[in-house]
């Protein structure tokens, strides 16, 4: 696994450099960008494609940072609100449980005592 994370990095981070990009208007006027010339003749408009940039002063933005640490602050409440309501659910259900028991234990003692009376009368 290592030997093909090690042989695939390089490819990864190669930048695109010397690709061309065209930019081909359709008919039904959406735009789509395609690696070969629009048509046989070589139309549509030729778009250079920057490379994204490595090293330092590439990364995100410090917005973009606040941001992402946010929103991963407010999944880590969300998992931690929902794993909460899941235990109160499971307790809940527990507890339904046990009052189920009982009504059917009381039941049953009912159910007795009322074959014993009827033993008892006879």
């Amino acid at each position: 696994m290592h030997r093909s994370l090690l042989i695939s990095l390089p490819l990864l981070a190669n930048p695109a450099f010397g690709q061309s990009m065209y930019k081909c208007p359709d008919p039904s006027g959406v735009v789509k960008f395609q690696q070969m010339p629009c048509t046989l003749q070589g139309g549509g408009e030729a778009v250079t494609v920057k490379a994204i940039p490595t090293g330092a002063g590439s990364g995100l933005s410090d917005d973009a940072k606040a941001y992402m640490e946010e929103r991963d602050q407010y999944r880590a409440e969300q998992a931690k609100a929902n794993a909460e309501e899941a235990q109160r659910q499971e307790a809940l259900s527990i507890e339904r449980g046990k009052v189920r028991a009982a009504q059917e234990q009381a039941a049953a003692q009912r159910a007795t005592a009322r074959a014993t009376g009827a033993t008892e009368r006879r």
